[in-house]
């Protein structure tokens, strides 16, 4: 189950929970129907919420600014360090509309269909949920002046639960039953990431004004068609060559038990601003126990953007290049460059043998 998917059920079980009143055991059928219930009477929110990622030793922050206001308008501001100004996202329900100061540049999108909450099987994904994860109520805690319940999850299983995470920590508002912080923590019990929400403020009558756009003076805009976009299909390293423009780059060493499992080939230049586009190729190598390692080649159609992650790193050398190691939790990451092509490896193995592969990757 991904990070994305596990919270999103998460939050969605979290008030189910604590509307019943009842800390034991509910059946899926029960905490789909209470959730609704209770997810009902909120019409808009608002909160600023906080992000450290811990990377070994360093640490990266980053705040943002959310509300939401039914039936489907949402703002979201990610403010900048240092900067007057950070990215902006906009959705009066029927177009979203993006701006990214840096490079003046608007993404506008009409906003596909979705279904209503009576359409979606929450019961479904709710006990898969439950099936893979354990939640315990700890005791209450004050987060941010609030009353707050304190929830710890874990996998039932090795290997089930939250990819890459192994634990996760969750106060929930004993007022609103919504989340007010989380801790992520690895298999060593690691903390991995912090998110904590302040200034949270729910049924406060939004005004609608706050989710119209207005188009920066000067800035370019790109009409983003969403119907055009489709997922890169899984194939064979053959037929990857085949689509790919740039030539692609295998290595020569792998761990005993990997072999090759599947390629993707996408680009962004049906969304991409003029000069940013990019062409990547993913290939997938696997083991038995499904373990993976990932390498992903980019080629840019400018200068490749900044990550402010990589300022987290440590430098390593490969084959005499400059390149970044990463630890994240049980995932390492390496990057670096050959030629024109961006490669970053990343798996679940120690730092010197995802050296050992990295340097087996060569023209």
């Amino acid at each position: 189950m991904t990070a994305r998917k596990a919270l999103a059920i998460l939050l969605l079980l979290v008030s189910a929970l604590f509307v019943s009143g009842c800390t034991g055991e509910l059946s899926a059928e029960e905490i789909a129907e209470q959730m609704q219930e209770k997810e009902a009477s909120i019409q808009d929110y608002s909160y600023t919420m906080h992000i450290t990622s811990h990377f070994g030793e360093q640490t990266l922050e980053s705040e943002a600014r959310l509300l939401q206001k039914k039936p489907d308008m949402m703002k979201t501001v990610t403010m900048e360090p240092e900067e007057e100004a950070g990215s902006i996202a906009v959705s009066d329900g029927e177009v979203m509309w993006t701006y990214d100061p840096k490079t003046n540049t608007v993404m506008k999108m009409e906003m596909p269909d979705t279904p209503v909450l009576g359409e979606i099987d929450y019961t479904g994904i709710i006990a898969e949920f439950l099936n893979e994860t354990d939640v315990s109520l700890l005791g209450m805690e004050e987060i941010d002046g609030r009353s707050a319940y304190l929830l710890e999850t874990s996998p039932k299983e090795e290997g089930e639960g939250i990819q890459f995470v192994d634990g996760m920590k969750l106060w929930v508002d004993k007022e609103t039953w919504m989340p007010l912080r989380y801790e992520m923590y690895d298999s060593d019990g690691g903390l991995m990431i912090e998110l904590e929400i302040h200034d949270l403020e729910v049924n406060q009558g939004i005004p609608d004004s706050e989710f119209v756009f207005e188009v920066p003076e000067g800035a370019t805009v790109k009409t983003v068609d969403l119907d055009s976009f489709e997922l890169p299909e899984e194939m064979t390293l053959e037929e990857a060559r085949e689509s790919a423009g740039f030539e692609i780059l295998v290595p020569e060493y792998l761990p005993e038990g990997y072999a090759f499992n599947h390629s993707t080939v996408s680009n962004n230049s049906w969304i991409a601003p003029e000069g940013q586009a990019f062409e990547t190729v993913s290939l997938t190598y696997e083991n038995e126990e499904e373990d993976a390692i990932y390498l992903s080649e980019t080629v840019y159609e400018a200068e490749a953007p900044e990550a402010p992650i990589m300022n987290t790193t440590e430098d390593v050398s490969i084959n005499g290049a400059k390149g970044k190691y990463l630890a994240f939790g049980d995932m390492k990451i390496l990057s670096w460059e050959i030629g024109n092509i961006d490669l970053s490896l990343s798996a679940s193995l120690e730092k010197d043998e995802l050296l050992r592969i990295a340097e087996s990757i060569q023209k």
